[in-house]
């Protein structure tokens, strides 16, 4: 009983309201709306995915970073990681320095900063 309410066959037809005249007709059934429906919502979603992921369109989501800002970001990593490399050397520069005035024996700075980047 289902089945057969799906194919049942229905006709919209548009008419002049003048003359009576036939414009349009169109024959369709339950099933075939509602395929063409469910494939009409996945091409509209399909083409607005692909809209914003593939064109520069993406840049105006708020969080989403342009290329701008990723530059800035591997830029301020690089001074990160350079700044940290000064103060380990300043760190061991003072405590050698400490040591020499204390009496002590020096370290070797540059075999610790070797280990340290290994």
């Amino acid at each position: 009983m289902g089945k057969n309410k799906l194919n049942k066959v229905y006709r919209l037809t548009v008419t002049e309201d003048s003359t009576h005249r036939e414009v349009r007709s169109l024959r369709f059934t339950r099933l075939g709306m509602v395929l063409t429906g469910i494939t009409a919502f996945v091409v509209v979603l399909g083409s607005l995915y692909a809209l914003i992921a593939l064109t520069p369109l993406r840049t105006t989501i708020p969080g989403y970073p342009d290329a701008h800002f990723r530059r800035q970001a591997v830029d301020n990593a690089i001074k990160i990681d350079s700044l940290e490399s000064a103060l380990t050397r300043w760190k061991l520069y003072s405590e050698n320095l400490s040591r020499v005035l204390s009496g002590d024996t020096t370290i070797n700075i540059d075999s610790l900063l070797v280990s340290e980047n290994e």
